[in-house]
C-alpha cells in the first residue's frame, strides 16, 4: 500500500550531486507532496523592475530533494506521475542580457511581475490573456559518474528540461544512474511556450503532488506520456514522447527520433525501417527549450490514437 509524504519547502539544494544526503526515502509507488519555491525566491518580488531585482545564479534554482526511492538501481527507470499541480498567486518573467534565443536583439535587462488573480489566465496586457498551464520546469535525477552539475543545463537524467507538456495527468520516465535515483524537482512555472525563447517562463510558486515508482527496465533517454485532454496534437488518447538532450538541436532531434524508433520496435513490434517511416508520417518533433546554458531539449511524439 502506497504512503504519502509532505516535503519541507525549506529543504532545498542548488546542484545535481549524488553525494548529497537524501531528505526523504520513499517506497516505489509512494506519493510526495511538494510546496515548491519559485526560482529567484527572495531575489524578485511583486512590482520589481529589472534594476530592483537581485539575480544570484548560484542560488536562483531551488531544488526540492533529493529523495531516495527504495529499490531503484542503476539501469532502472523512475516513473514520475504528475497527480496535481496548483499554481501560486504571483509570478515573474525576465529578459537577461546575453541570454535567451535573441541576445543580440535584446541587450538590455527587462523584468515584469504579475499578480495571478484571474482564474482563467495571466493578464499579459489589457487585451491579451494567456491561459494557465502549470508545470515543473525541473524534474530529474543526478547523471551519475560522480559529477556535480549546475541546475541550469538539462542532462541525461532530465533536470531543467522545461517541458511544458508535463501537466497534471502526465508521466515522466527518467533513467537511473545512481542507487536510489535521488529525485529532485523545482523551477515551477504557471505557463510557458515551446522553446522558452526569452530565457524565462512565467516563474511562479507551485504546489505539486507526484507519485514516484520504480520500473525494472532500462530507459535510454527521458521520455513522457501526455494526458488525453491536453495532448499537444489534441488527439483523444494523448501522446508518447521520447527526448533528446544535447548541445546541438540536430543531435537532440536524432537522439529523440532514435529513441522513438527503439520504443516502436519494443512496444509495437515495428521493424526499424517501418518505425522510422511512421515517425515521418505521424510524428511530432518539438523544441521544448532552446535557452538552458548550452543544452537544448527536443522531443519526438507519436499520437496514441493511431494504435488500434
Amino acid at each position: 500500500m502506497s504512503r504519502e509524504h509532505v516535503i519541507d519547502p525549506t529543504r532545498i539544494h542548488h546542484n545535481w550531486d549524488e553525494s548529497l544526503e537524501p531528505i526523504l526515502e520513499v517506497e516505489s509507488g509512494d506519493v510526495v507532496h511538494f510546496d515548491v519555491l519559485v526560482a529567484g525566491d527572495g531575489q524578485v518580488k511583486v512590482g520589481d523592475r529589472f534594476e530592483d531585482a537581485r539575480f544570484d545564479f548560484d542560488t536562483m534554482y531551488n531544488l526540492s530533494g533529493p529523495i531516495r526511492v527504495a529499490g531503484a538501481d542503476v539501469g532502472d527507470t523512475i516513473c514520475v506521475e504528475v497527480l496535481e499541480l496548483v499554481r501560486g498567486s504571483w509570478g515573474w518573467t525576465v529578459i537577461l542580457p546575453e541570454m535567451g534565443l535573441l541576445p543580440e536583439d535584446f541587450p538590455n535587462g527587462y523584468l515584469r511581475t504579475f499578480v495571478l488573480d484571474s482564474p482563467e489566465g495571466v493578464d499579459f496586457s489589457p487585451r491579451i490573456r494567456v491561459p494557465y498551464r502549470p508545470f515543473l520546469g525541473t524534474m530529474g535525477v543526478p547523471p551519475g559518474g560522480g559529477q556535480r552539475l549546475s541546475p541550469f543545463p538539462p542532462h541525461r537524467g532530465g533536470g531543467n528540461i522545461d517541458n511544458r507538456y508535463l501537466v497534471e495527468g502526465s508521466r515522466l520516465y527518467l533513467p537511473v544512474f545512481c542507487p536510489g535515483a535521488f529525485f529532485s524537482c523545482g523551477d515551477p512555472h504557471a505557463v510557458q511556450g515551446d522553446g522558452e525563447v526569452c530565457v524565462s517562463a512565467l516563474e511562479s510558486p507551485l504546489r505539486a503532488s507526484l507519485r514516484l515508482s520504480v520500473i525494472k527496465h532500462h530507459s535510454a533517454t527521458p521520455s513522457f506520456f501526455t494526458p488525453a485532454e491536453r495532448a499537444p496534437s489534441k488527439r483523444v488518447q494523448g501522446e508518447y514522447f521520447t527526448m533528446g538532450i544535447a548541445p546541438d538541436l540536430m543531435t537532440g532531434a536524432k537522439q529523440a527520433t532514435r529513441a522513438m524508433i527503439e520504443w516502436l520496435g519494443a512496444e509495437h513490434e515495428l521493424a526499424p525501417p517501418d518505425a522510422y517511416m511512421l515517425c515521418s508520417l505521424a510524428g511530432n518533433l518539438k523544441i521544448l527549450e532552446v535557452v538552458d546554458a548550452g543544452m537544448w531539449t527536443v522531443a519526438m511524439g507519436i499520437p496514441l490514437a493511431i494504435f488500434g
